[in-house]
């Protein structure tokens, strides 16, 4: 007589109940854990969450990380946690905005913003300056801990408020930080010196080589400062969606550039980033870091692709922007690709009575464009693309 099959899932060889619970979500590991002991060592074996690790965060060691000691810790501790809020973010500050990446680094999670200024070396390049927001790091006796940075002092302890859905993702956070005063400066005349200093070393980084001691200049950089300062202990912010390089009709394509993230100098307001994507037949530019007229977040300028000026045989090569088509502006190119109908956003400070105006969409090659607001004053400005490799996660 044949004995009788036994058909328990415990029964299984290890090597097969590990390969099941990699396919189990992760969310479902705890009651897998508390069925036996059994269960319990499989669902820890370290192979499951290094290649974890690896397909959800391009993580491949765990030594570099503080008290850590298995693939297991790392995932469940930090990554788990922490892990929805890698990639491109929005930073809401008042009507200025940022633009914020979020990676993982040297055993830490970092959120960095991206400031633009001008190259002193070459007008056609953009430099790109680096600022930590925050780090999320580990200790030898704590899982994990998050330390905001600011500009006047080291980092300090502070606390992220999120919420993920049941995809694993996060569309929106904030960063509460735990000493709001170490943000803004007290009001004592020995701190004025410091404070002066602080200043001068945030202006560099918004205007580059442009850095003056131009008063008008300064009063609009110094508005962006305190408001800088006054948000820096609780700042929120909102995911970008990455950008969707093949989404041009490949039959107009030859004629645009290519989406993602450029810079153009708004007057007084200096260099702002926006971003710009393709939807249908409209080129959409929208703001990454605003100002008070158009803040952060908000369109401005379209270019409607379907209702080009003139448009050049690409076989031809550029041709010539003549007067009829361009007015006479120092400092634009005057040879181009393709030129089409747009509007512009304009508005009072505040962004008051915010109204689209007539416009030209100008592209001069693939990583340079150009728009020219037709009201009242003709105005101008000319974007350049930056390399957003160092926005990689």
């Amino acid at each position: 007589m044949e004995s009788p099959v036994n058909s328990n899932l415990i029964s299984l060889p290890a090597e097969v109940i590990c390969r099941i619970i990699s396919h189990v979500p992760v969310e479902c590991h705890p009651s897998v854990s508390l069925t036996c002991r059994y269960m319990r060592e499989c669902s820890h074996v370290d192979r499951l969450w290094l290649q974890r690790c690896r397909d959800e965060y391009n993580v491949d060691d765990y030594r570099s990380w503080k008290g850590v000691s298995s693939y297991y810790q790392l995932y469940s501790k930090i990554l788990y946690r922490y892990g929805p809020l890698l990639g491109v973010w929005l930073r809401r500050m008042g009507c200025y905005g940022g633009l914020i990446s979020i990676k993982i680094r040297d055993g830490q999670i970092f959120g960095e913003e991206y400031v633009v200024n001008p190259d002193e070396r070459s007008a056609d390049k953009i430099n790109v300056v680096c600022r930590p927001v925050f780090a999320i790091t580990t200790t030898e006796n704590e899982d994990c801990i998050v330390e905001c940075h600011t500009l006047l002092s080291e980092s300090h302890r502070a606390n992220i408020d999120m919420k993920i859905f049941k995809n694993g993702l996060v569309d929106k956070f904030k960063l509460n930080c735990d000493a709001k005063y170490r943000h803004i400066p007290l009001e004592n005349n020995d701190l004025q010196f410091l404070f002066d200093s602080l200043y001068r070393l945030w202006a560099q980084g918004e205007l580059g080589a442009n850095y003056t001691n131009d008063t008008f200049v300064n009063e609009v950089i110094g508005i962006k400062f305190w408001t800088y300062l006054s948000w820096s202990h609780g700042f929120t912010f909102t995911r970008l969606p990455p950008i969707n390089h093949s989404n041009v009709d490949t039959n107009i394509s030859k004629n645009h550039l290519r989406s993602g993230y450029y810079a153009g100098t708004y007057g007084v307001h200096g260099l702002e980033i926006i971003r710009i994507l393709y939807k249908e037949q409209t080129l959409n530019g929208t703001k990454i870091t605003g100002d008070p007229n158009v803040p952060a977040g908000k369109i401005t300028f379209k270019a409607f692709l379907s209702n080009p000026i003139l448009i050049a045989n690409p076989e031809d090569g550029p041709f010539l922007l003549t007067d009829d088509l361009l007015p006479s502006i120092n400092g634009i190119p005057r040879h181009a690709l393709a030129i089409y109908h747009g509007s512009g956003q304009i508005a009072f400070e505040g962004y008051r009575l915010p109204r689209f105006i007539n416009g030209k969409f100008i592209v001069f090659n693939q990583d340079t464009c150009g728009f020219i607001w037709l009201g009242a004053v003709i105005s101008f400005t000319l974007f350049k693309r930056f390399d957003e490799g160092f926005l990689n996660v």
